[in-house]
C-alpha cells in the first residue's frame, strides 16, 4: 500500500508531498526573515492570507492588537501607580507594600491585568516569530502609537518591550 500521498510523508526523494485543497490549503511558515506574504499564516492556522486585501487586513488587525498591547499595559502601570504606601504609627511607613496590595479584590483585579499582559505580550511575540518584515512593521507601528497615546501613563521602568 503506498502512503506516499498522505500529508506529512515523504516521497522516495524524501520531500515531503501535501494534499492539494484547492485554493492553496497549506500555510508556509518561514524559519527565515522574509517579505513574502503568500500563504502566510499568523498564529493560526484559520488566519490563512490568501489574498492581497487578506493581507492588508491582516496588517491593520496586527497593528491593532499591538496598539491594544501598549494600552494593557499603560492600565498595569496605572494599576500599580494609583497605590498608595499604607503609613504606620507616627507616620512611619508600616511597610513598602503599596495599599492595593492589602485588598483582595485590589490584588486580584492587579494580577488579572498583570496575566493578561503577559499573555497578550506573549501573542505578540508569537506574531512577530511569522518573520514577515510587513508583520513585523505592523506589530512594532502598533507600539509606536501606542506609546504615543498612552506613555504618560507609563512610569519610567514599565516602558521597555518585554515578553514578559
Amino acid at each position: 500500500m503506498d502512503h506516499s500521498q498522505h500529508m506529512g510523508h515523504a516521497n522516495a526523494d524524501g520531500i515531503e508531498k501535501m494534499h492539494d485543497f484547492g485554493e492553496s490549503a497549506h500555510c508556509r511558515t518561514h524559519m527565515l526573515f522574509t517579505w513574502d506574504s503568500k500563504d502566510l499564516c499568523i498564529v493560526f492556522d484559520w488566519w490563512h492570507i490568501r489574498s492581497s486585501t487578506g493581507f492588508f487586513v491582516s496588517l491593520l488587525a496586527v497593528l491593532v492588537l499591538s496598539l491594544g498591547y501598549e494600552y494593557i499595559r499603560a492600565i498595569n502601570a496605572a494599576v500599580h501607580s494609583d497605590a498608595e504606601i499604607l503609613p504606620g504609627p507616627s507616620g512611619s511607613k508600616k511597610d513598602d507594600r503599596p495599599a492595593y496590595l492589602s485588598r483582595p479584590r485590589s490584588r486580584i483585579f492587579g494580577a488579572v491585568i498583570y496575566a493578561l499582559q503577559v499573555l497578550y505580550s506573549f501573542f505578540l511575540m508569537l506574531v512577530f516569530m511569522t518573520y514577515n518584515g510587513w508583520i513585523m512593521l505592523a506589530v512594532v507601528g502598533g507600539a509606536f502609537a501606542g506609546h504615543l497615546l498612552w506613555s504618560s501613563r507609563l512610569t519610567r521602568s514599565s516602558r521597555g518591550m518585554m515578553c514578559h
